[in-house]
């Protein structure tokens, strides 16, 4: 067992954002789960996929659980405009009420939440890209932690999207999975065209999915027969979002598209942005999160070559035809946005990776209003935030996760997740600089989630779950 990393809890303590390199960019951290991308051959639209396949499977079930409602963080970002936000109490002071060890949470690992009744929890098992025992699905009692079920998949599972009856969920090994929401059991199985990262998006009674080889699938909840598909260039990594009218996804090709709920294309958009030092042609960027719907906007995070002065790594364009409407602006360096902002009263708040820091941007302009340094500086940061009411919460990569109210970035609170044996206690950082990995313990990457009673919910790289609420 490591030992526990001294981290900062005082953001005085913290660091600043990286400085400007002077000749060449440094080089990127590789993702927490790294996977070669499956380049998949042919034309759009002409991949035959396989028939779903039902399944009968022993899930390890301990008894069968009755859900009586259907409401909810019930997908990733808490609903399908991914905004991350939902009305409940907020914590004012922390506490962690149980953990549970689920298997390693990576950056694609966000738990679920169900009518006060489930914690539901894909797994990246004992080790990234490695099949094990644990790669698979959990499902926690959500008011004690005690495990209700698990049902075992093939390689790590990714993403989770639940209903009243079915947990629809994505693995690396190239199946979206359909599981009885009370027995864990598998209704059916549909194989894609590589590894499956994406959360699943829920659009009426289909389920919407993107692999590593840019398809985008859309599956019957009832049969995974599959209903249309269409590929984007690059990899699908979050997946998609929705509003009444389309259908929204991304690829790490920089390619965006806006899809009816039938499949039939609207517009299809390529982000491009400058090379690193400004000199020679644009390229197109890498986009790893599903798009934000904000009223008339996407909302874009998007990856490049390294940190760029004065322009933080976000685009929005036109929801009806795709069109640029603006590009993140703000003093200082700014790194590359592999996560989901939670969108709180028209601001984007977010951490900000190659720093300590915690951004809030307006959601129509694009301006930053704040930049607040909350803990030490780590060049990596791939875990998305989530809000109830005006307060954020965003996990950081060095172990802990900061309280923040929306509006101004000030601080409220910190919590130390990344040591089991050292969880909840107060620590101070060891070193100085900002850093590629935690000196000891282990990282933040999971997507946090927020239950209808105000508990935050967030996984460690250790392989915990914790639930947290006020005391």
């Amino acid at each position: 067992m490591r030992r526990a990393v001294f981290l900062v809890s005082l953001a005085i303590l913290g660091c600043g954002p990286a400085p400007a390199p002077r000749s060449a960019p440094p080089p990127e951290p590789p993702p927490p789960t790294p996977t070669p991308q499956v380049i998949a051959t042919g034309e759009p639209n002409t991949v035959e996929v396989p028939p779903a396949v039902a399944v009968e499977e022993d899930p390890g079930t301990v008894a069968a659980v009755e859900v009586t409602q259907n409401t909810g963080w019930l997908t990733f970002h808490g609903d399908n405009t991914r905004t991350g936000t939902v009305s409940a109490p907020a914590i004012t002071n922390p506490r962690i009420a149980w953990s549970a060890e689920v298997g390693i949470q990576g950056y694609l690992n966000g738990p679920v939440a169900i009518g006060g009744q489930l914690v539901i929890v894909p797994s990246s098992g004992k080790a990234h890209n490695q099949p094990d025992p644990k790669d698979g699905v959990v499902a926690l009692d959500q008011k004690t932690g005690k495990r209700l079920w698990f049902t075992h998949f093939d390689q790590d599972a990714n993403g989770v999207a639940v209903t009243q009856s079915r947990v629809f969920a994505t693995s690396d090994d190239g199946n979206t999975y359909a599981l009885d929401l009370r027995t864990g059991k598998v209704v059916w199985k549909q194989a894609g065209k590589g590894k499956v990262y994406s959360y699943p998006l829920l659009v009426g009674d289909s389920v919407i999915v993107g692999d590593a080889g840019g398809y985008l699938y859309a599956l019957a909840q009832a049969d995974g027969k599959e209903r249309w598909k269409t590929q984007l260039t690059g990899a699908i990594r979050g997946g998609a979002s929705a509003d009444e009218r389309f259908i929204y996804a991304a690829s790490q090709g920089g390619e965006v598209v806006a899809l009816t709920h039938d499949g039939k294309e609207a517009w299809r958009q390529t982000v491009m942005r400058p090379p690193w030092g400004g000199k020679g042609r644009p390229l197109p960027t890498e986009i790893y999160a599903p798009p934000i719907v904000a009223q008339d906007l996407l909302i874009l995070p998007f990856s490049r070559d390294t940190y760029y002065k004065d322009v933080p790594g976000f685009v929005a364009l036109a929801k009806k035809n795709g069109r640029e409407r603006w590009r993140a602006k703000g003093p200082g360096d700014w790194g590359n946005v592999r996560t989901t902002p939670a969108l709180v009263a028209g601001m984007l708040v977010y951490a900000e990776p190659y720093s300590g820091d915690i951004v809030g941007i307006t959601v129509s302009t694009g301006r930053m209003v704040y930049r607040h340094t909350v803990g030490p500086c780590y060049f990596p940061q791939w875990s998305s935030p989530a809000a109830a009411g005006d307060v954020v919460y965003v996990p950081r990569f060095g172990g802990s996760v900061y309280a923040v109210r929306a509006a101004s970035g000030k601080k409220l609170w910190d919590l130390y997740l990344g040591d089991k044996k050292s969880a909840g206690r107060a620590q101070r950082a060891a070193g100085s600089g900002c850093e590629w990995d935690v000196p000891s313990g282990f990282p933040l990457y999971s997507p946090a989630a927020v239950a209808e009673d105000g508990t935050l919910f967030v996984g460690s790289g250790e392989g915990w779950l914790y639930a947290i609420r006020g005391s």
